[in-house]
């Protein structure tokens, strides 16, 4: 009985730390422009054993425009419209664990000076259970 019983505890124990594992994900970029410069922004998601479908959106506030970097999209299909940054996988690469997306944040010369607020998240399917990974961004334009 001793042994059925700590079998059943190794197994839940194991089943706990792989259960622990959840995707993170950070966006970052230069926290200050001027009306008229273009910033990279960076975003790392850490996937864990993810290997489903699972995008990334960013949204931008009016006068701010996404352009596509070149291999910055890490096998995803890139999309800007209607001041929303989305990237695309259908199935997300195994080979890595982390996942890093780069796009070009162009702030039009008709951007007021003062702080934007950049909501951005992360979404994934996980064990059949839908999940969200919020990755806002702020940037402060000057004069």
């Amino acid at each position: 009985m001793k042994r059925i019983i700590t079998l059943l505890i190794i197994t839940l124990g194991i089943a706990t730390a792989t259960y622990a594992q959840v995707p993170s994900a950070q966006s970052e970029t230069a926290k200050t422009a001027k009306p008229g410069d273009t910033l990279t922004v960076t975003v790392n998601i850490k996937k864990c054993d993810l290997a489903c479908f699972a995008q990334y959106q960013q949204l931008l506030p009016a006068g701010m425009t996404a352009l596509e970097i070149n291999g910055g999209s890490d096998n995803a299909n890139f999309y800007f419209d209607n001041n929303k940054v989305q990237y695309q996988w259908y199935k997300l690469p195994i080979e890595r664990d982390i996942i890093t997306l780069r796009y070009r944040l162009v702030v039009a010369l008709t951007v007021q000076p003062g702080k934007y607020n950049l909501p951005g998240y992360f979404s994934y399917q996980m064990r059949n259970r839908l999940g969200q990974i919020n990755t806002p961004l702020s940037v402060e334009v000057a004069q």
